[in-house]
C-alpha cells in the first residue's frame, strides 16, 4: 500500500469536474489540491509552476477521462451486486461471496457499511493497493480495506501495518479490515494494538445475510454503536505526527463533553519498541479554515515511564474556546514527544 501521489490527487479533482480540456480546470480548486497535498502554503506563482509541469510530465487530460469510465464502471458494479442481493432474498438462499471475483466483493463491503450506518466518505478512484473507502460514523473516521482470499489464504501481518499507516496518511482513527478468508495470529494481536478492526469469514458472512433479509442488526460487538443524537458536535479531520515510530498513537476521539462542553481528546498509547519510553507529552493544535493555529496546548502524561509493549490511555480537554468560535475550526494536529531510554 502507499498514498497518493499529487498527480493522482488532481486526476481525481479533474474526474469530479468533468474537464474536457487541460485549460477549463478551476484553478482554484486545482492551487487548494496542491496547497492540501503539500500542506504548506506557497505563492500562486510556485504552485502555477508545480501544474504546469505536471502536465508537462503527463497527460492529465485523457487519464482522467480513463478515471471517469472507471468511475462509471464502478457504478455497473454496484447494480450488479445489489441484483445479486435481491436474487439472493427472493431465492432465499445464501449469497454466496466466494463467488465473487475481487472487484464485486469490495461493492459488497461497500453496501454492507452502508447498511449499517456508515456514510461513505471517499472512494479513491486512483486504487492501487490503496484502501478501498473512507468512512465516518459517530464522528470517527475510519479506512476500510476489503480483501477477497483464495480458499484457506491467511492475512497476514504486513497487511495490517500497511493499512495503519495508510490510515494515518488519510487522516483515520480506524482502520477496518474485511475478508471472505481468516487472519493470522500475528495480525490478530497487532491490530488489537494500533486499533484496526478485523471481520474475518466467520464475522462477515452474517453481516451479508442481515444485508440480504434487509433488517438493521443493533448492537454488533465488532460495529460502532448507533450513533447518539448530540446536540453539541463538531467535526475535525485529524493529523497525526510520530516523532519516531516507537510509541504509536493507536486510538484517539474528540467530542464535546456533555457536562463542562469543553473540546475533549482522549485516546491510547502504546509503546510497540523494546525498551521504555520517558517524558511523554502530547501536543495538539487547532487550525482554523484559513489553516492558522488559534488553539494549541501541551499535554504531559501523567506516568514517569511507558514500558515496552505497554499500552495508556490518555484524556486531555481546550477550556478557553468559545462556543462561536466551534465552528471556525475544521482541522487538528496531534503530535508525540518522548525520549527513549537506554539504560535503567
Amino acid at each position: 500500500m502507499r498514498p497518493s501521489s499529487l498527480r493522482e490527487k488532481l486526476l481525481e479533482l479533474y474526474v469530479e469536474q468533468n474537464i474536457d480540456e487541460v485549460d477549463k480546470y478551476d484553478m482554484v480548486s486545482a492551487q487548494r489540491c496542491v496547497i492540501n497535498y503539500l500542506r504548506k502554503k506557497y505563492d500562486d506563482k510556485k504552485i502555477r509552476r508545480i501544474l504546469d509541469d505536471l502536465h508537462s510530465k503527463h497527460d492529465l487530460l485523457n487519464e482522467s477521462k480513463e478515471l471517469k469510465k472507471k468511475a462509471q464502471l464502478s457504478q455497473y458494479i454496484d447494480s450488479i451486486v445489489l441484483s445479486r442481493i435481491r436474487d439472493s432474498y427472493k431465492s432465499s438462499q445464501i449469497l454466496d461471496i466466494d463467488s465473487l471475483d475481487s472487484v464485486k466483493f469490495k461493492a459488497l463491503v461497500k453496501q454492507v457499511l452502508i447498511h449499517f450506518g456508515y456514510d461513505i466518505l471517499f472512494v479513491p478512484l486512483y486504487n492501487l493497493n490503496n484502501i478501498d473507502i473512507i468512512v465516518h460514523r459517530k464522528d470517527i473516521k475510519i479506512a476500510v480495506l476489503a480483501i477477497k482470499g483464495e480458499t484457506g489464504s491467511l492475512v497476514g501481518l504486513k497487511t495490517i501495518r500497511q493499512l495503519r499507516y495508510i490510515a494515518n496518511y488519510y487522516h483515520c482513527e480506524q482502520g477496518l479490515i474485511l475478508t471472505n478468508t481468516y487472519f493470522d495470529t500475528e495480525a490478530i494481536n497487532e491490530a488489537s494494538n494500533i486499533s484496526i478492526t478485523l471481520l474475518d469469514r466467520d464475522k462477515l458472512i452474517p453481516l451479508v445475510q442481515d444485508l440480504v433479509d434487509g433488517r438493521q442488526e443493533k448492537d454488533k460487538e465488532y460495529l460502532i454503536d448507533e450513533i447518539e443524537k448530540q446536540e453539541d458536535s463538531i467535526f475535525l479531520e485529524g493529523e497525526i505526527k510520530f516523532p519516531k515510530t516507537k510509541v504509536q498513537v493507536v486510538y484517539v476521539k474528540y467530542y464535546i463533553d456533555d457536562d463542562s462542553s469543553f473540546l475533549t481528546f482522549e485516546g491510547k498509547l502504546f509503546n510497540s519498541g523494546k525498551r521504555p519510553a520517558s517524558n511523554i507529552s502530547v501536543d495538539i493544535k487547532l487550525f482554523n479554515r484559513n489553516n492558522d493555529c488559534i488553539y494549541m496546548k501541551n499535554f504531559p502524561l501523567n506516568k514517569e515511564k511507558l514500558e515496552s509493549k505497554e499500552e495508556i490511555s490518555f484524556k486531555f480537554y481546550f477550556n478557553e474556546i468559545p462556543r462561536e468560535d466551534w465552528e471556525n475550526l475544521c482541522r487538528y494536529q496531534l503530535k508525540l514527544e518522548y525520549k527513549n531510554t537506554y539504560k535503567e
